[in-house]
């Protein structure tokens, strides 16, 4: 069974993880189609480009993608997320739709959450070019 969006917001407010299969490929090959991950809450203020964040889709659908930028307009935060495969693409959500952060793979993989300094060196300098792109516009 497949908790909706609100649903594993409310689990994940009460400081509960959450352990979500991926379904898709667009992390790959960073996290690939049918890994297990453990995701935790988000917390204001502990944002942070190049965390691995899920977020809730339209339809009720989750996805998994990487922070690579937060800007404000006014009073409300918005998050720039791509994917880690190189044909990604970057959109942007508001603060509201990211439901948490992964914190690991689930066991028994148990492998600590895939943030920039733990990417192998293409996959950082793909950041770090990703990044720059962003800034640029």
């Amino acid at each position: 069974m497949q908790l909706r969006p609100e649903a594993l917001r409310f689990v994940l407010a009460q400081g509960l993880p959450a352990t979500i299969e991926v379904v898709g490929t667009s992390m790959e090959p960073t996290i690939t189609k049918g890994a297990k991950v453990s995701v935790g809450a988000w917390l204001p203020g502990s944002e942070r480009a190049g965390d691995v964040v899920l977020l809730a889709t339209v339809g009720d659908g989750l996805l998994l993608h990487r922070v690579m930028q937060l800007f404000h307009e006014g009073a409300d935060t918005f998050v720039v997320h791509q994917g880690d495969a190189p044909s990604s693409q970057p959109a942007v959500v508001a603060r509201a739709a990211v439901l948490g952060r992964m914190l690991a793979f689930a066991p028994p993989d148990g492998r600590a959450a895939p943030t920039p300094d733990r990417l192998d060196a293409a996959a950082r300098a793909r950041f770090a070019r990703r990044r720059l792109a962003r800034r640029a516009r």
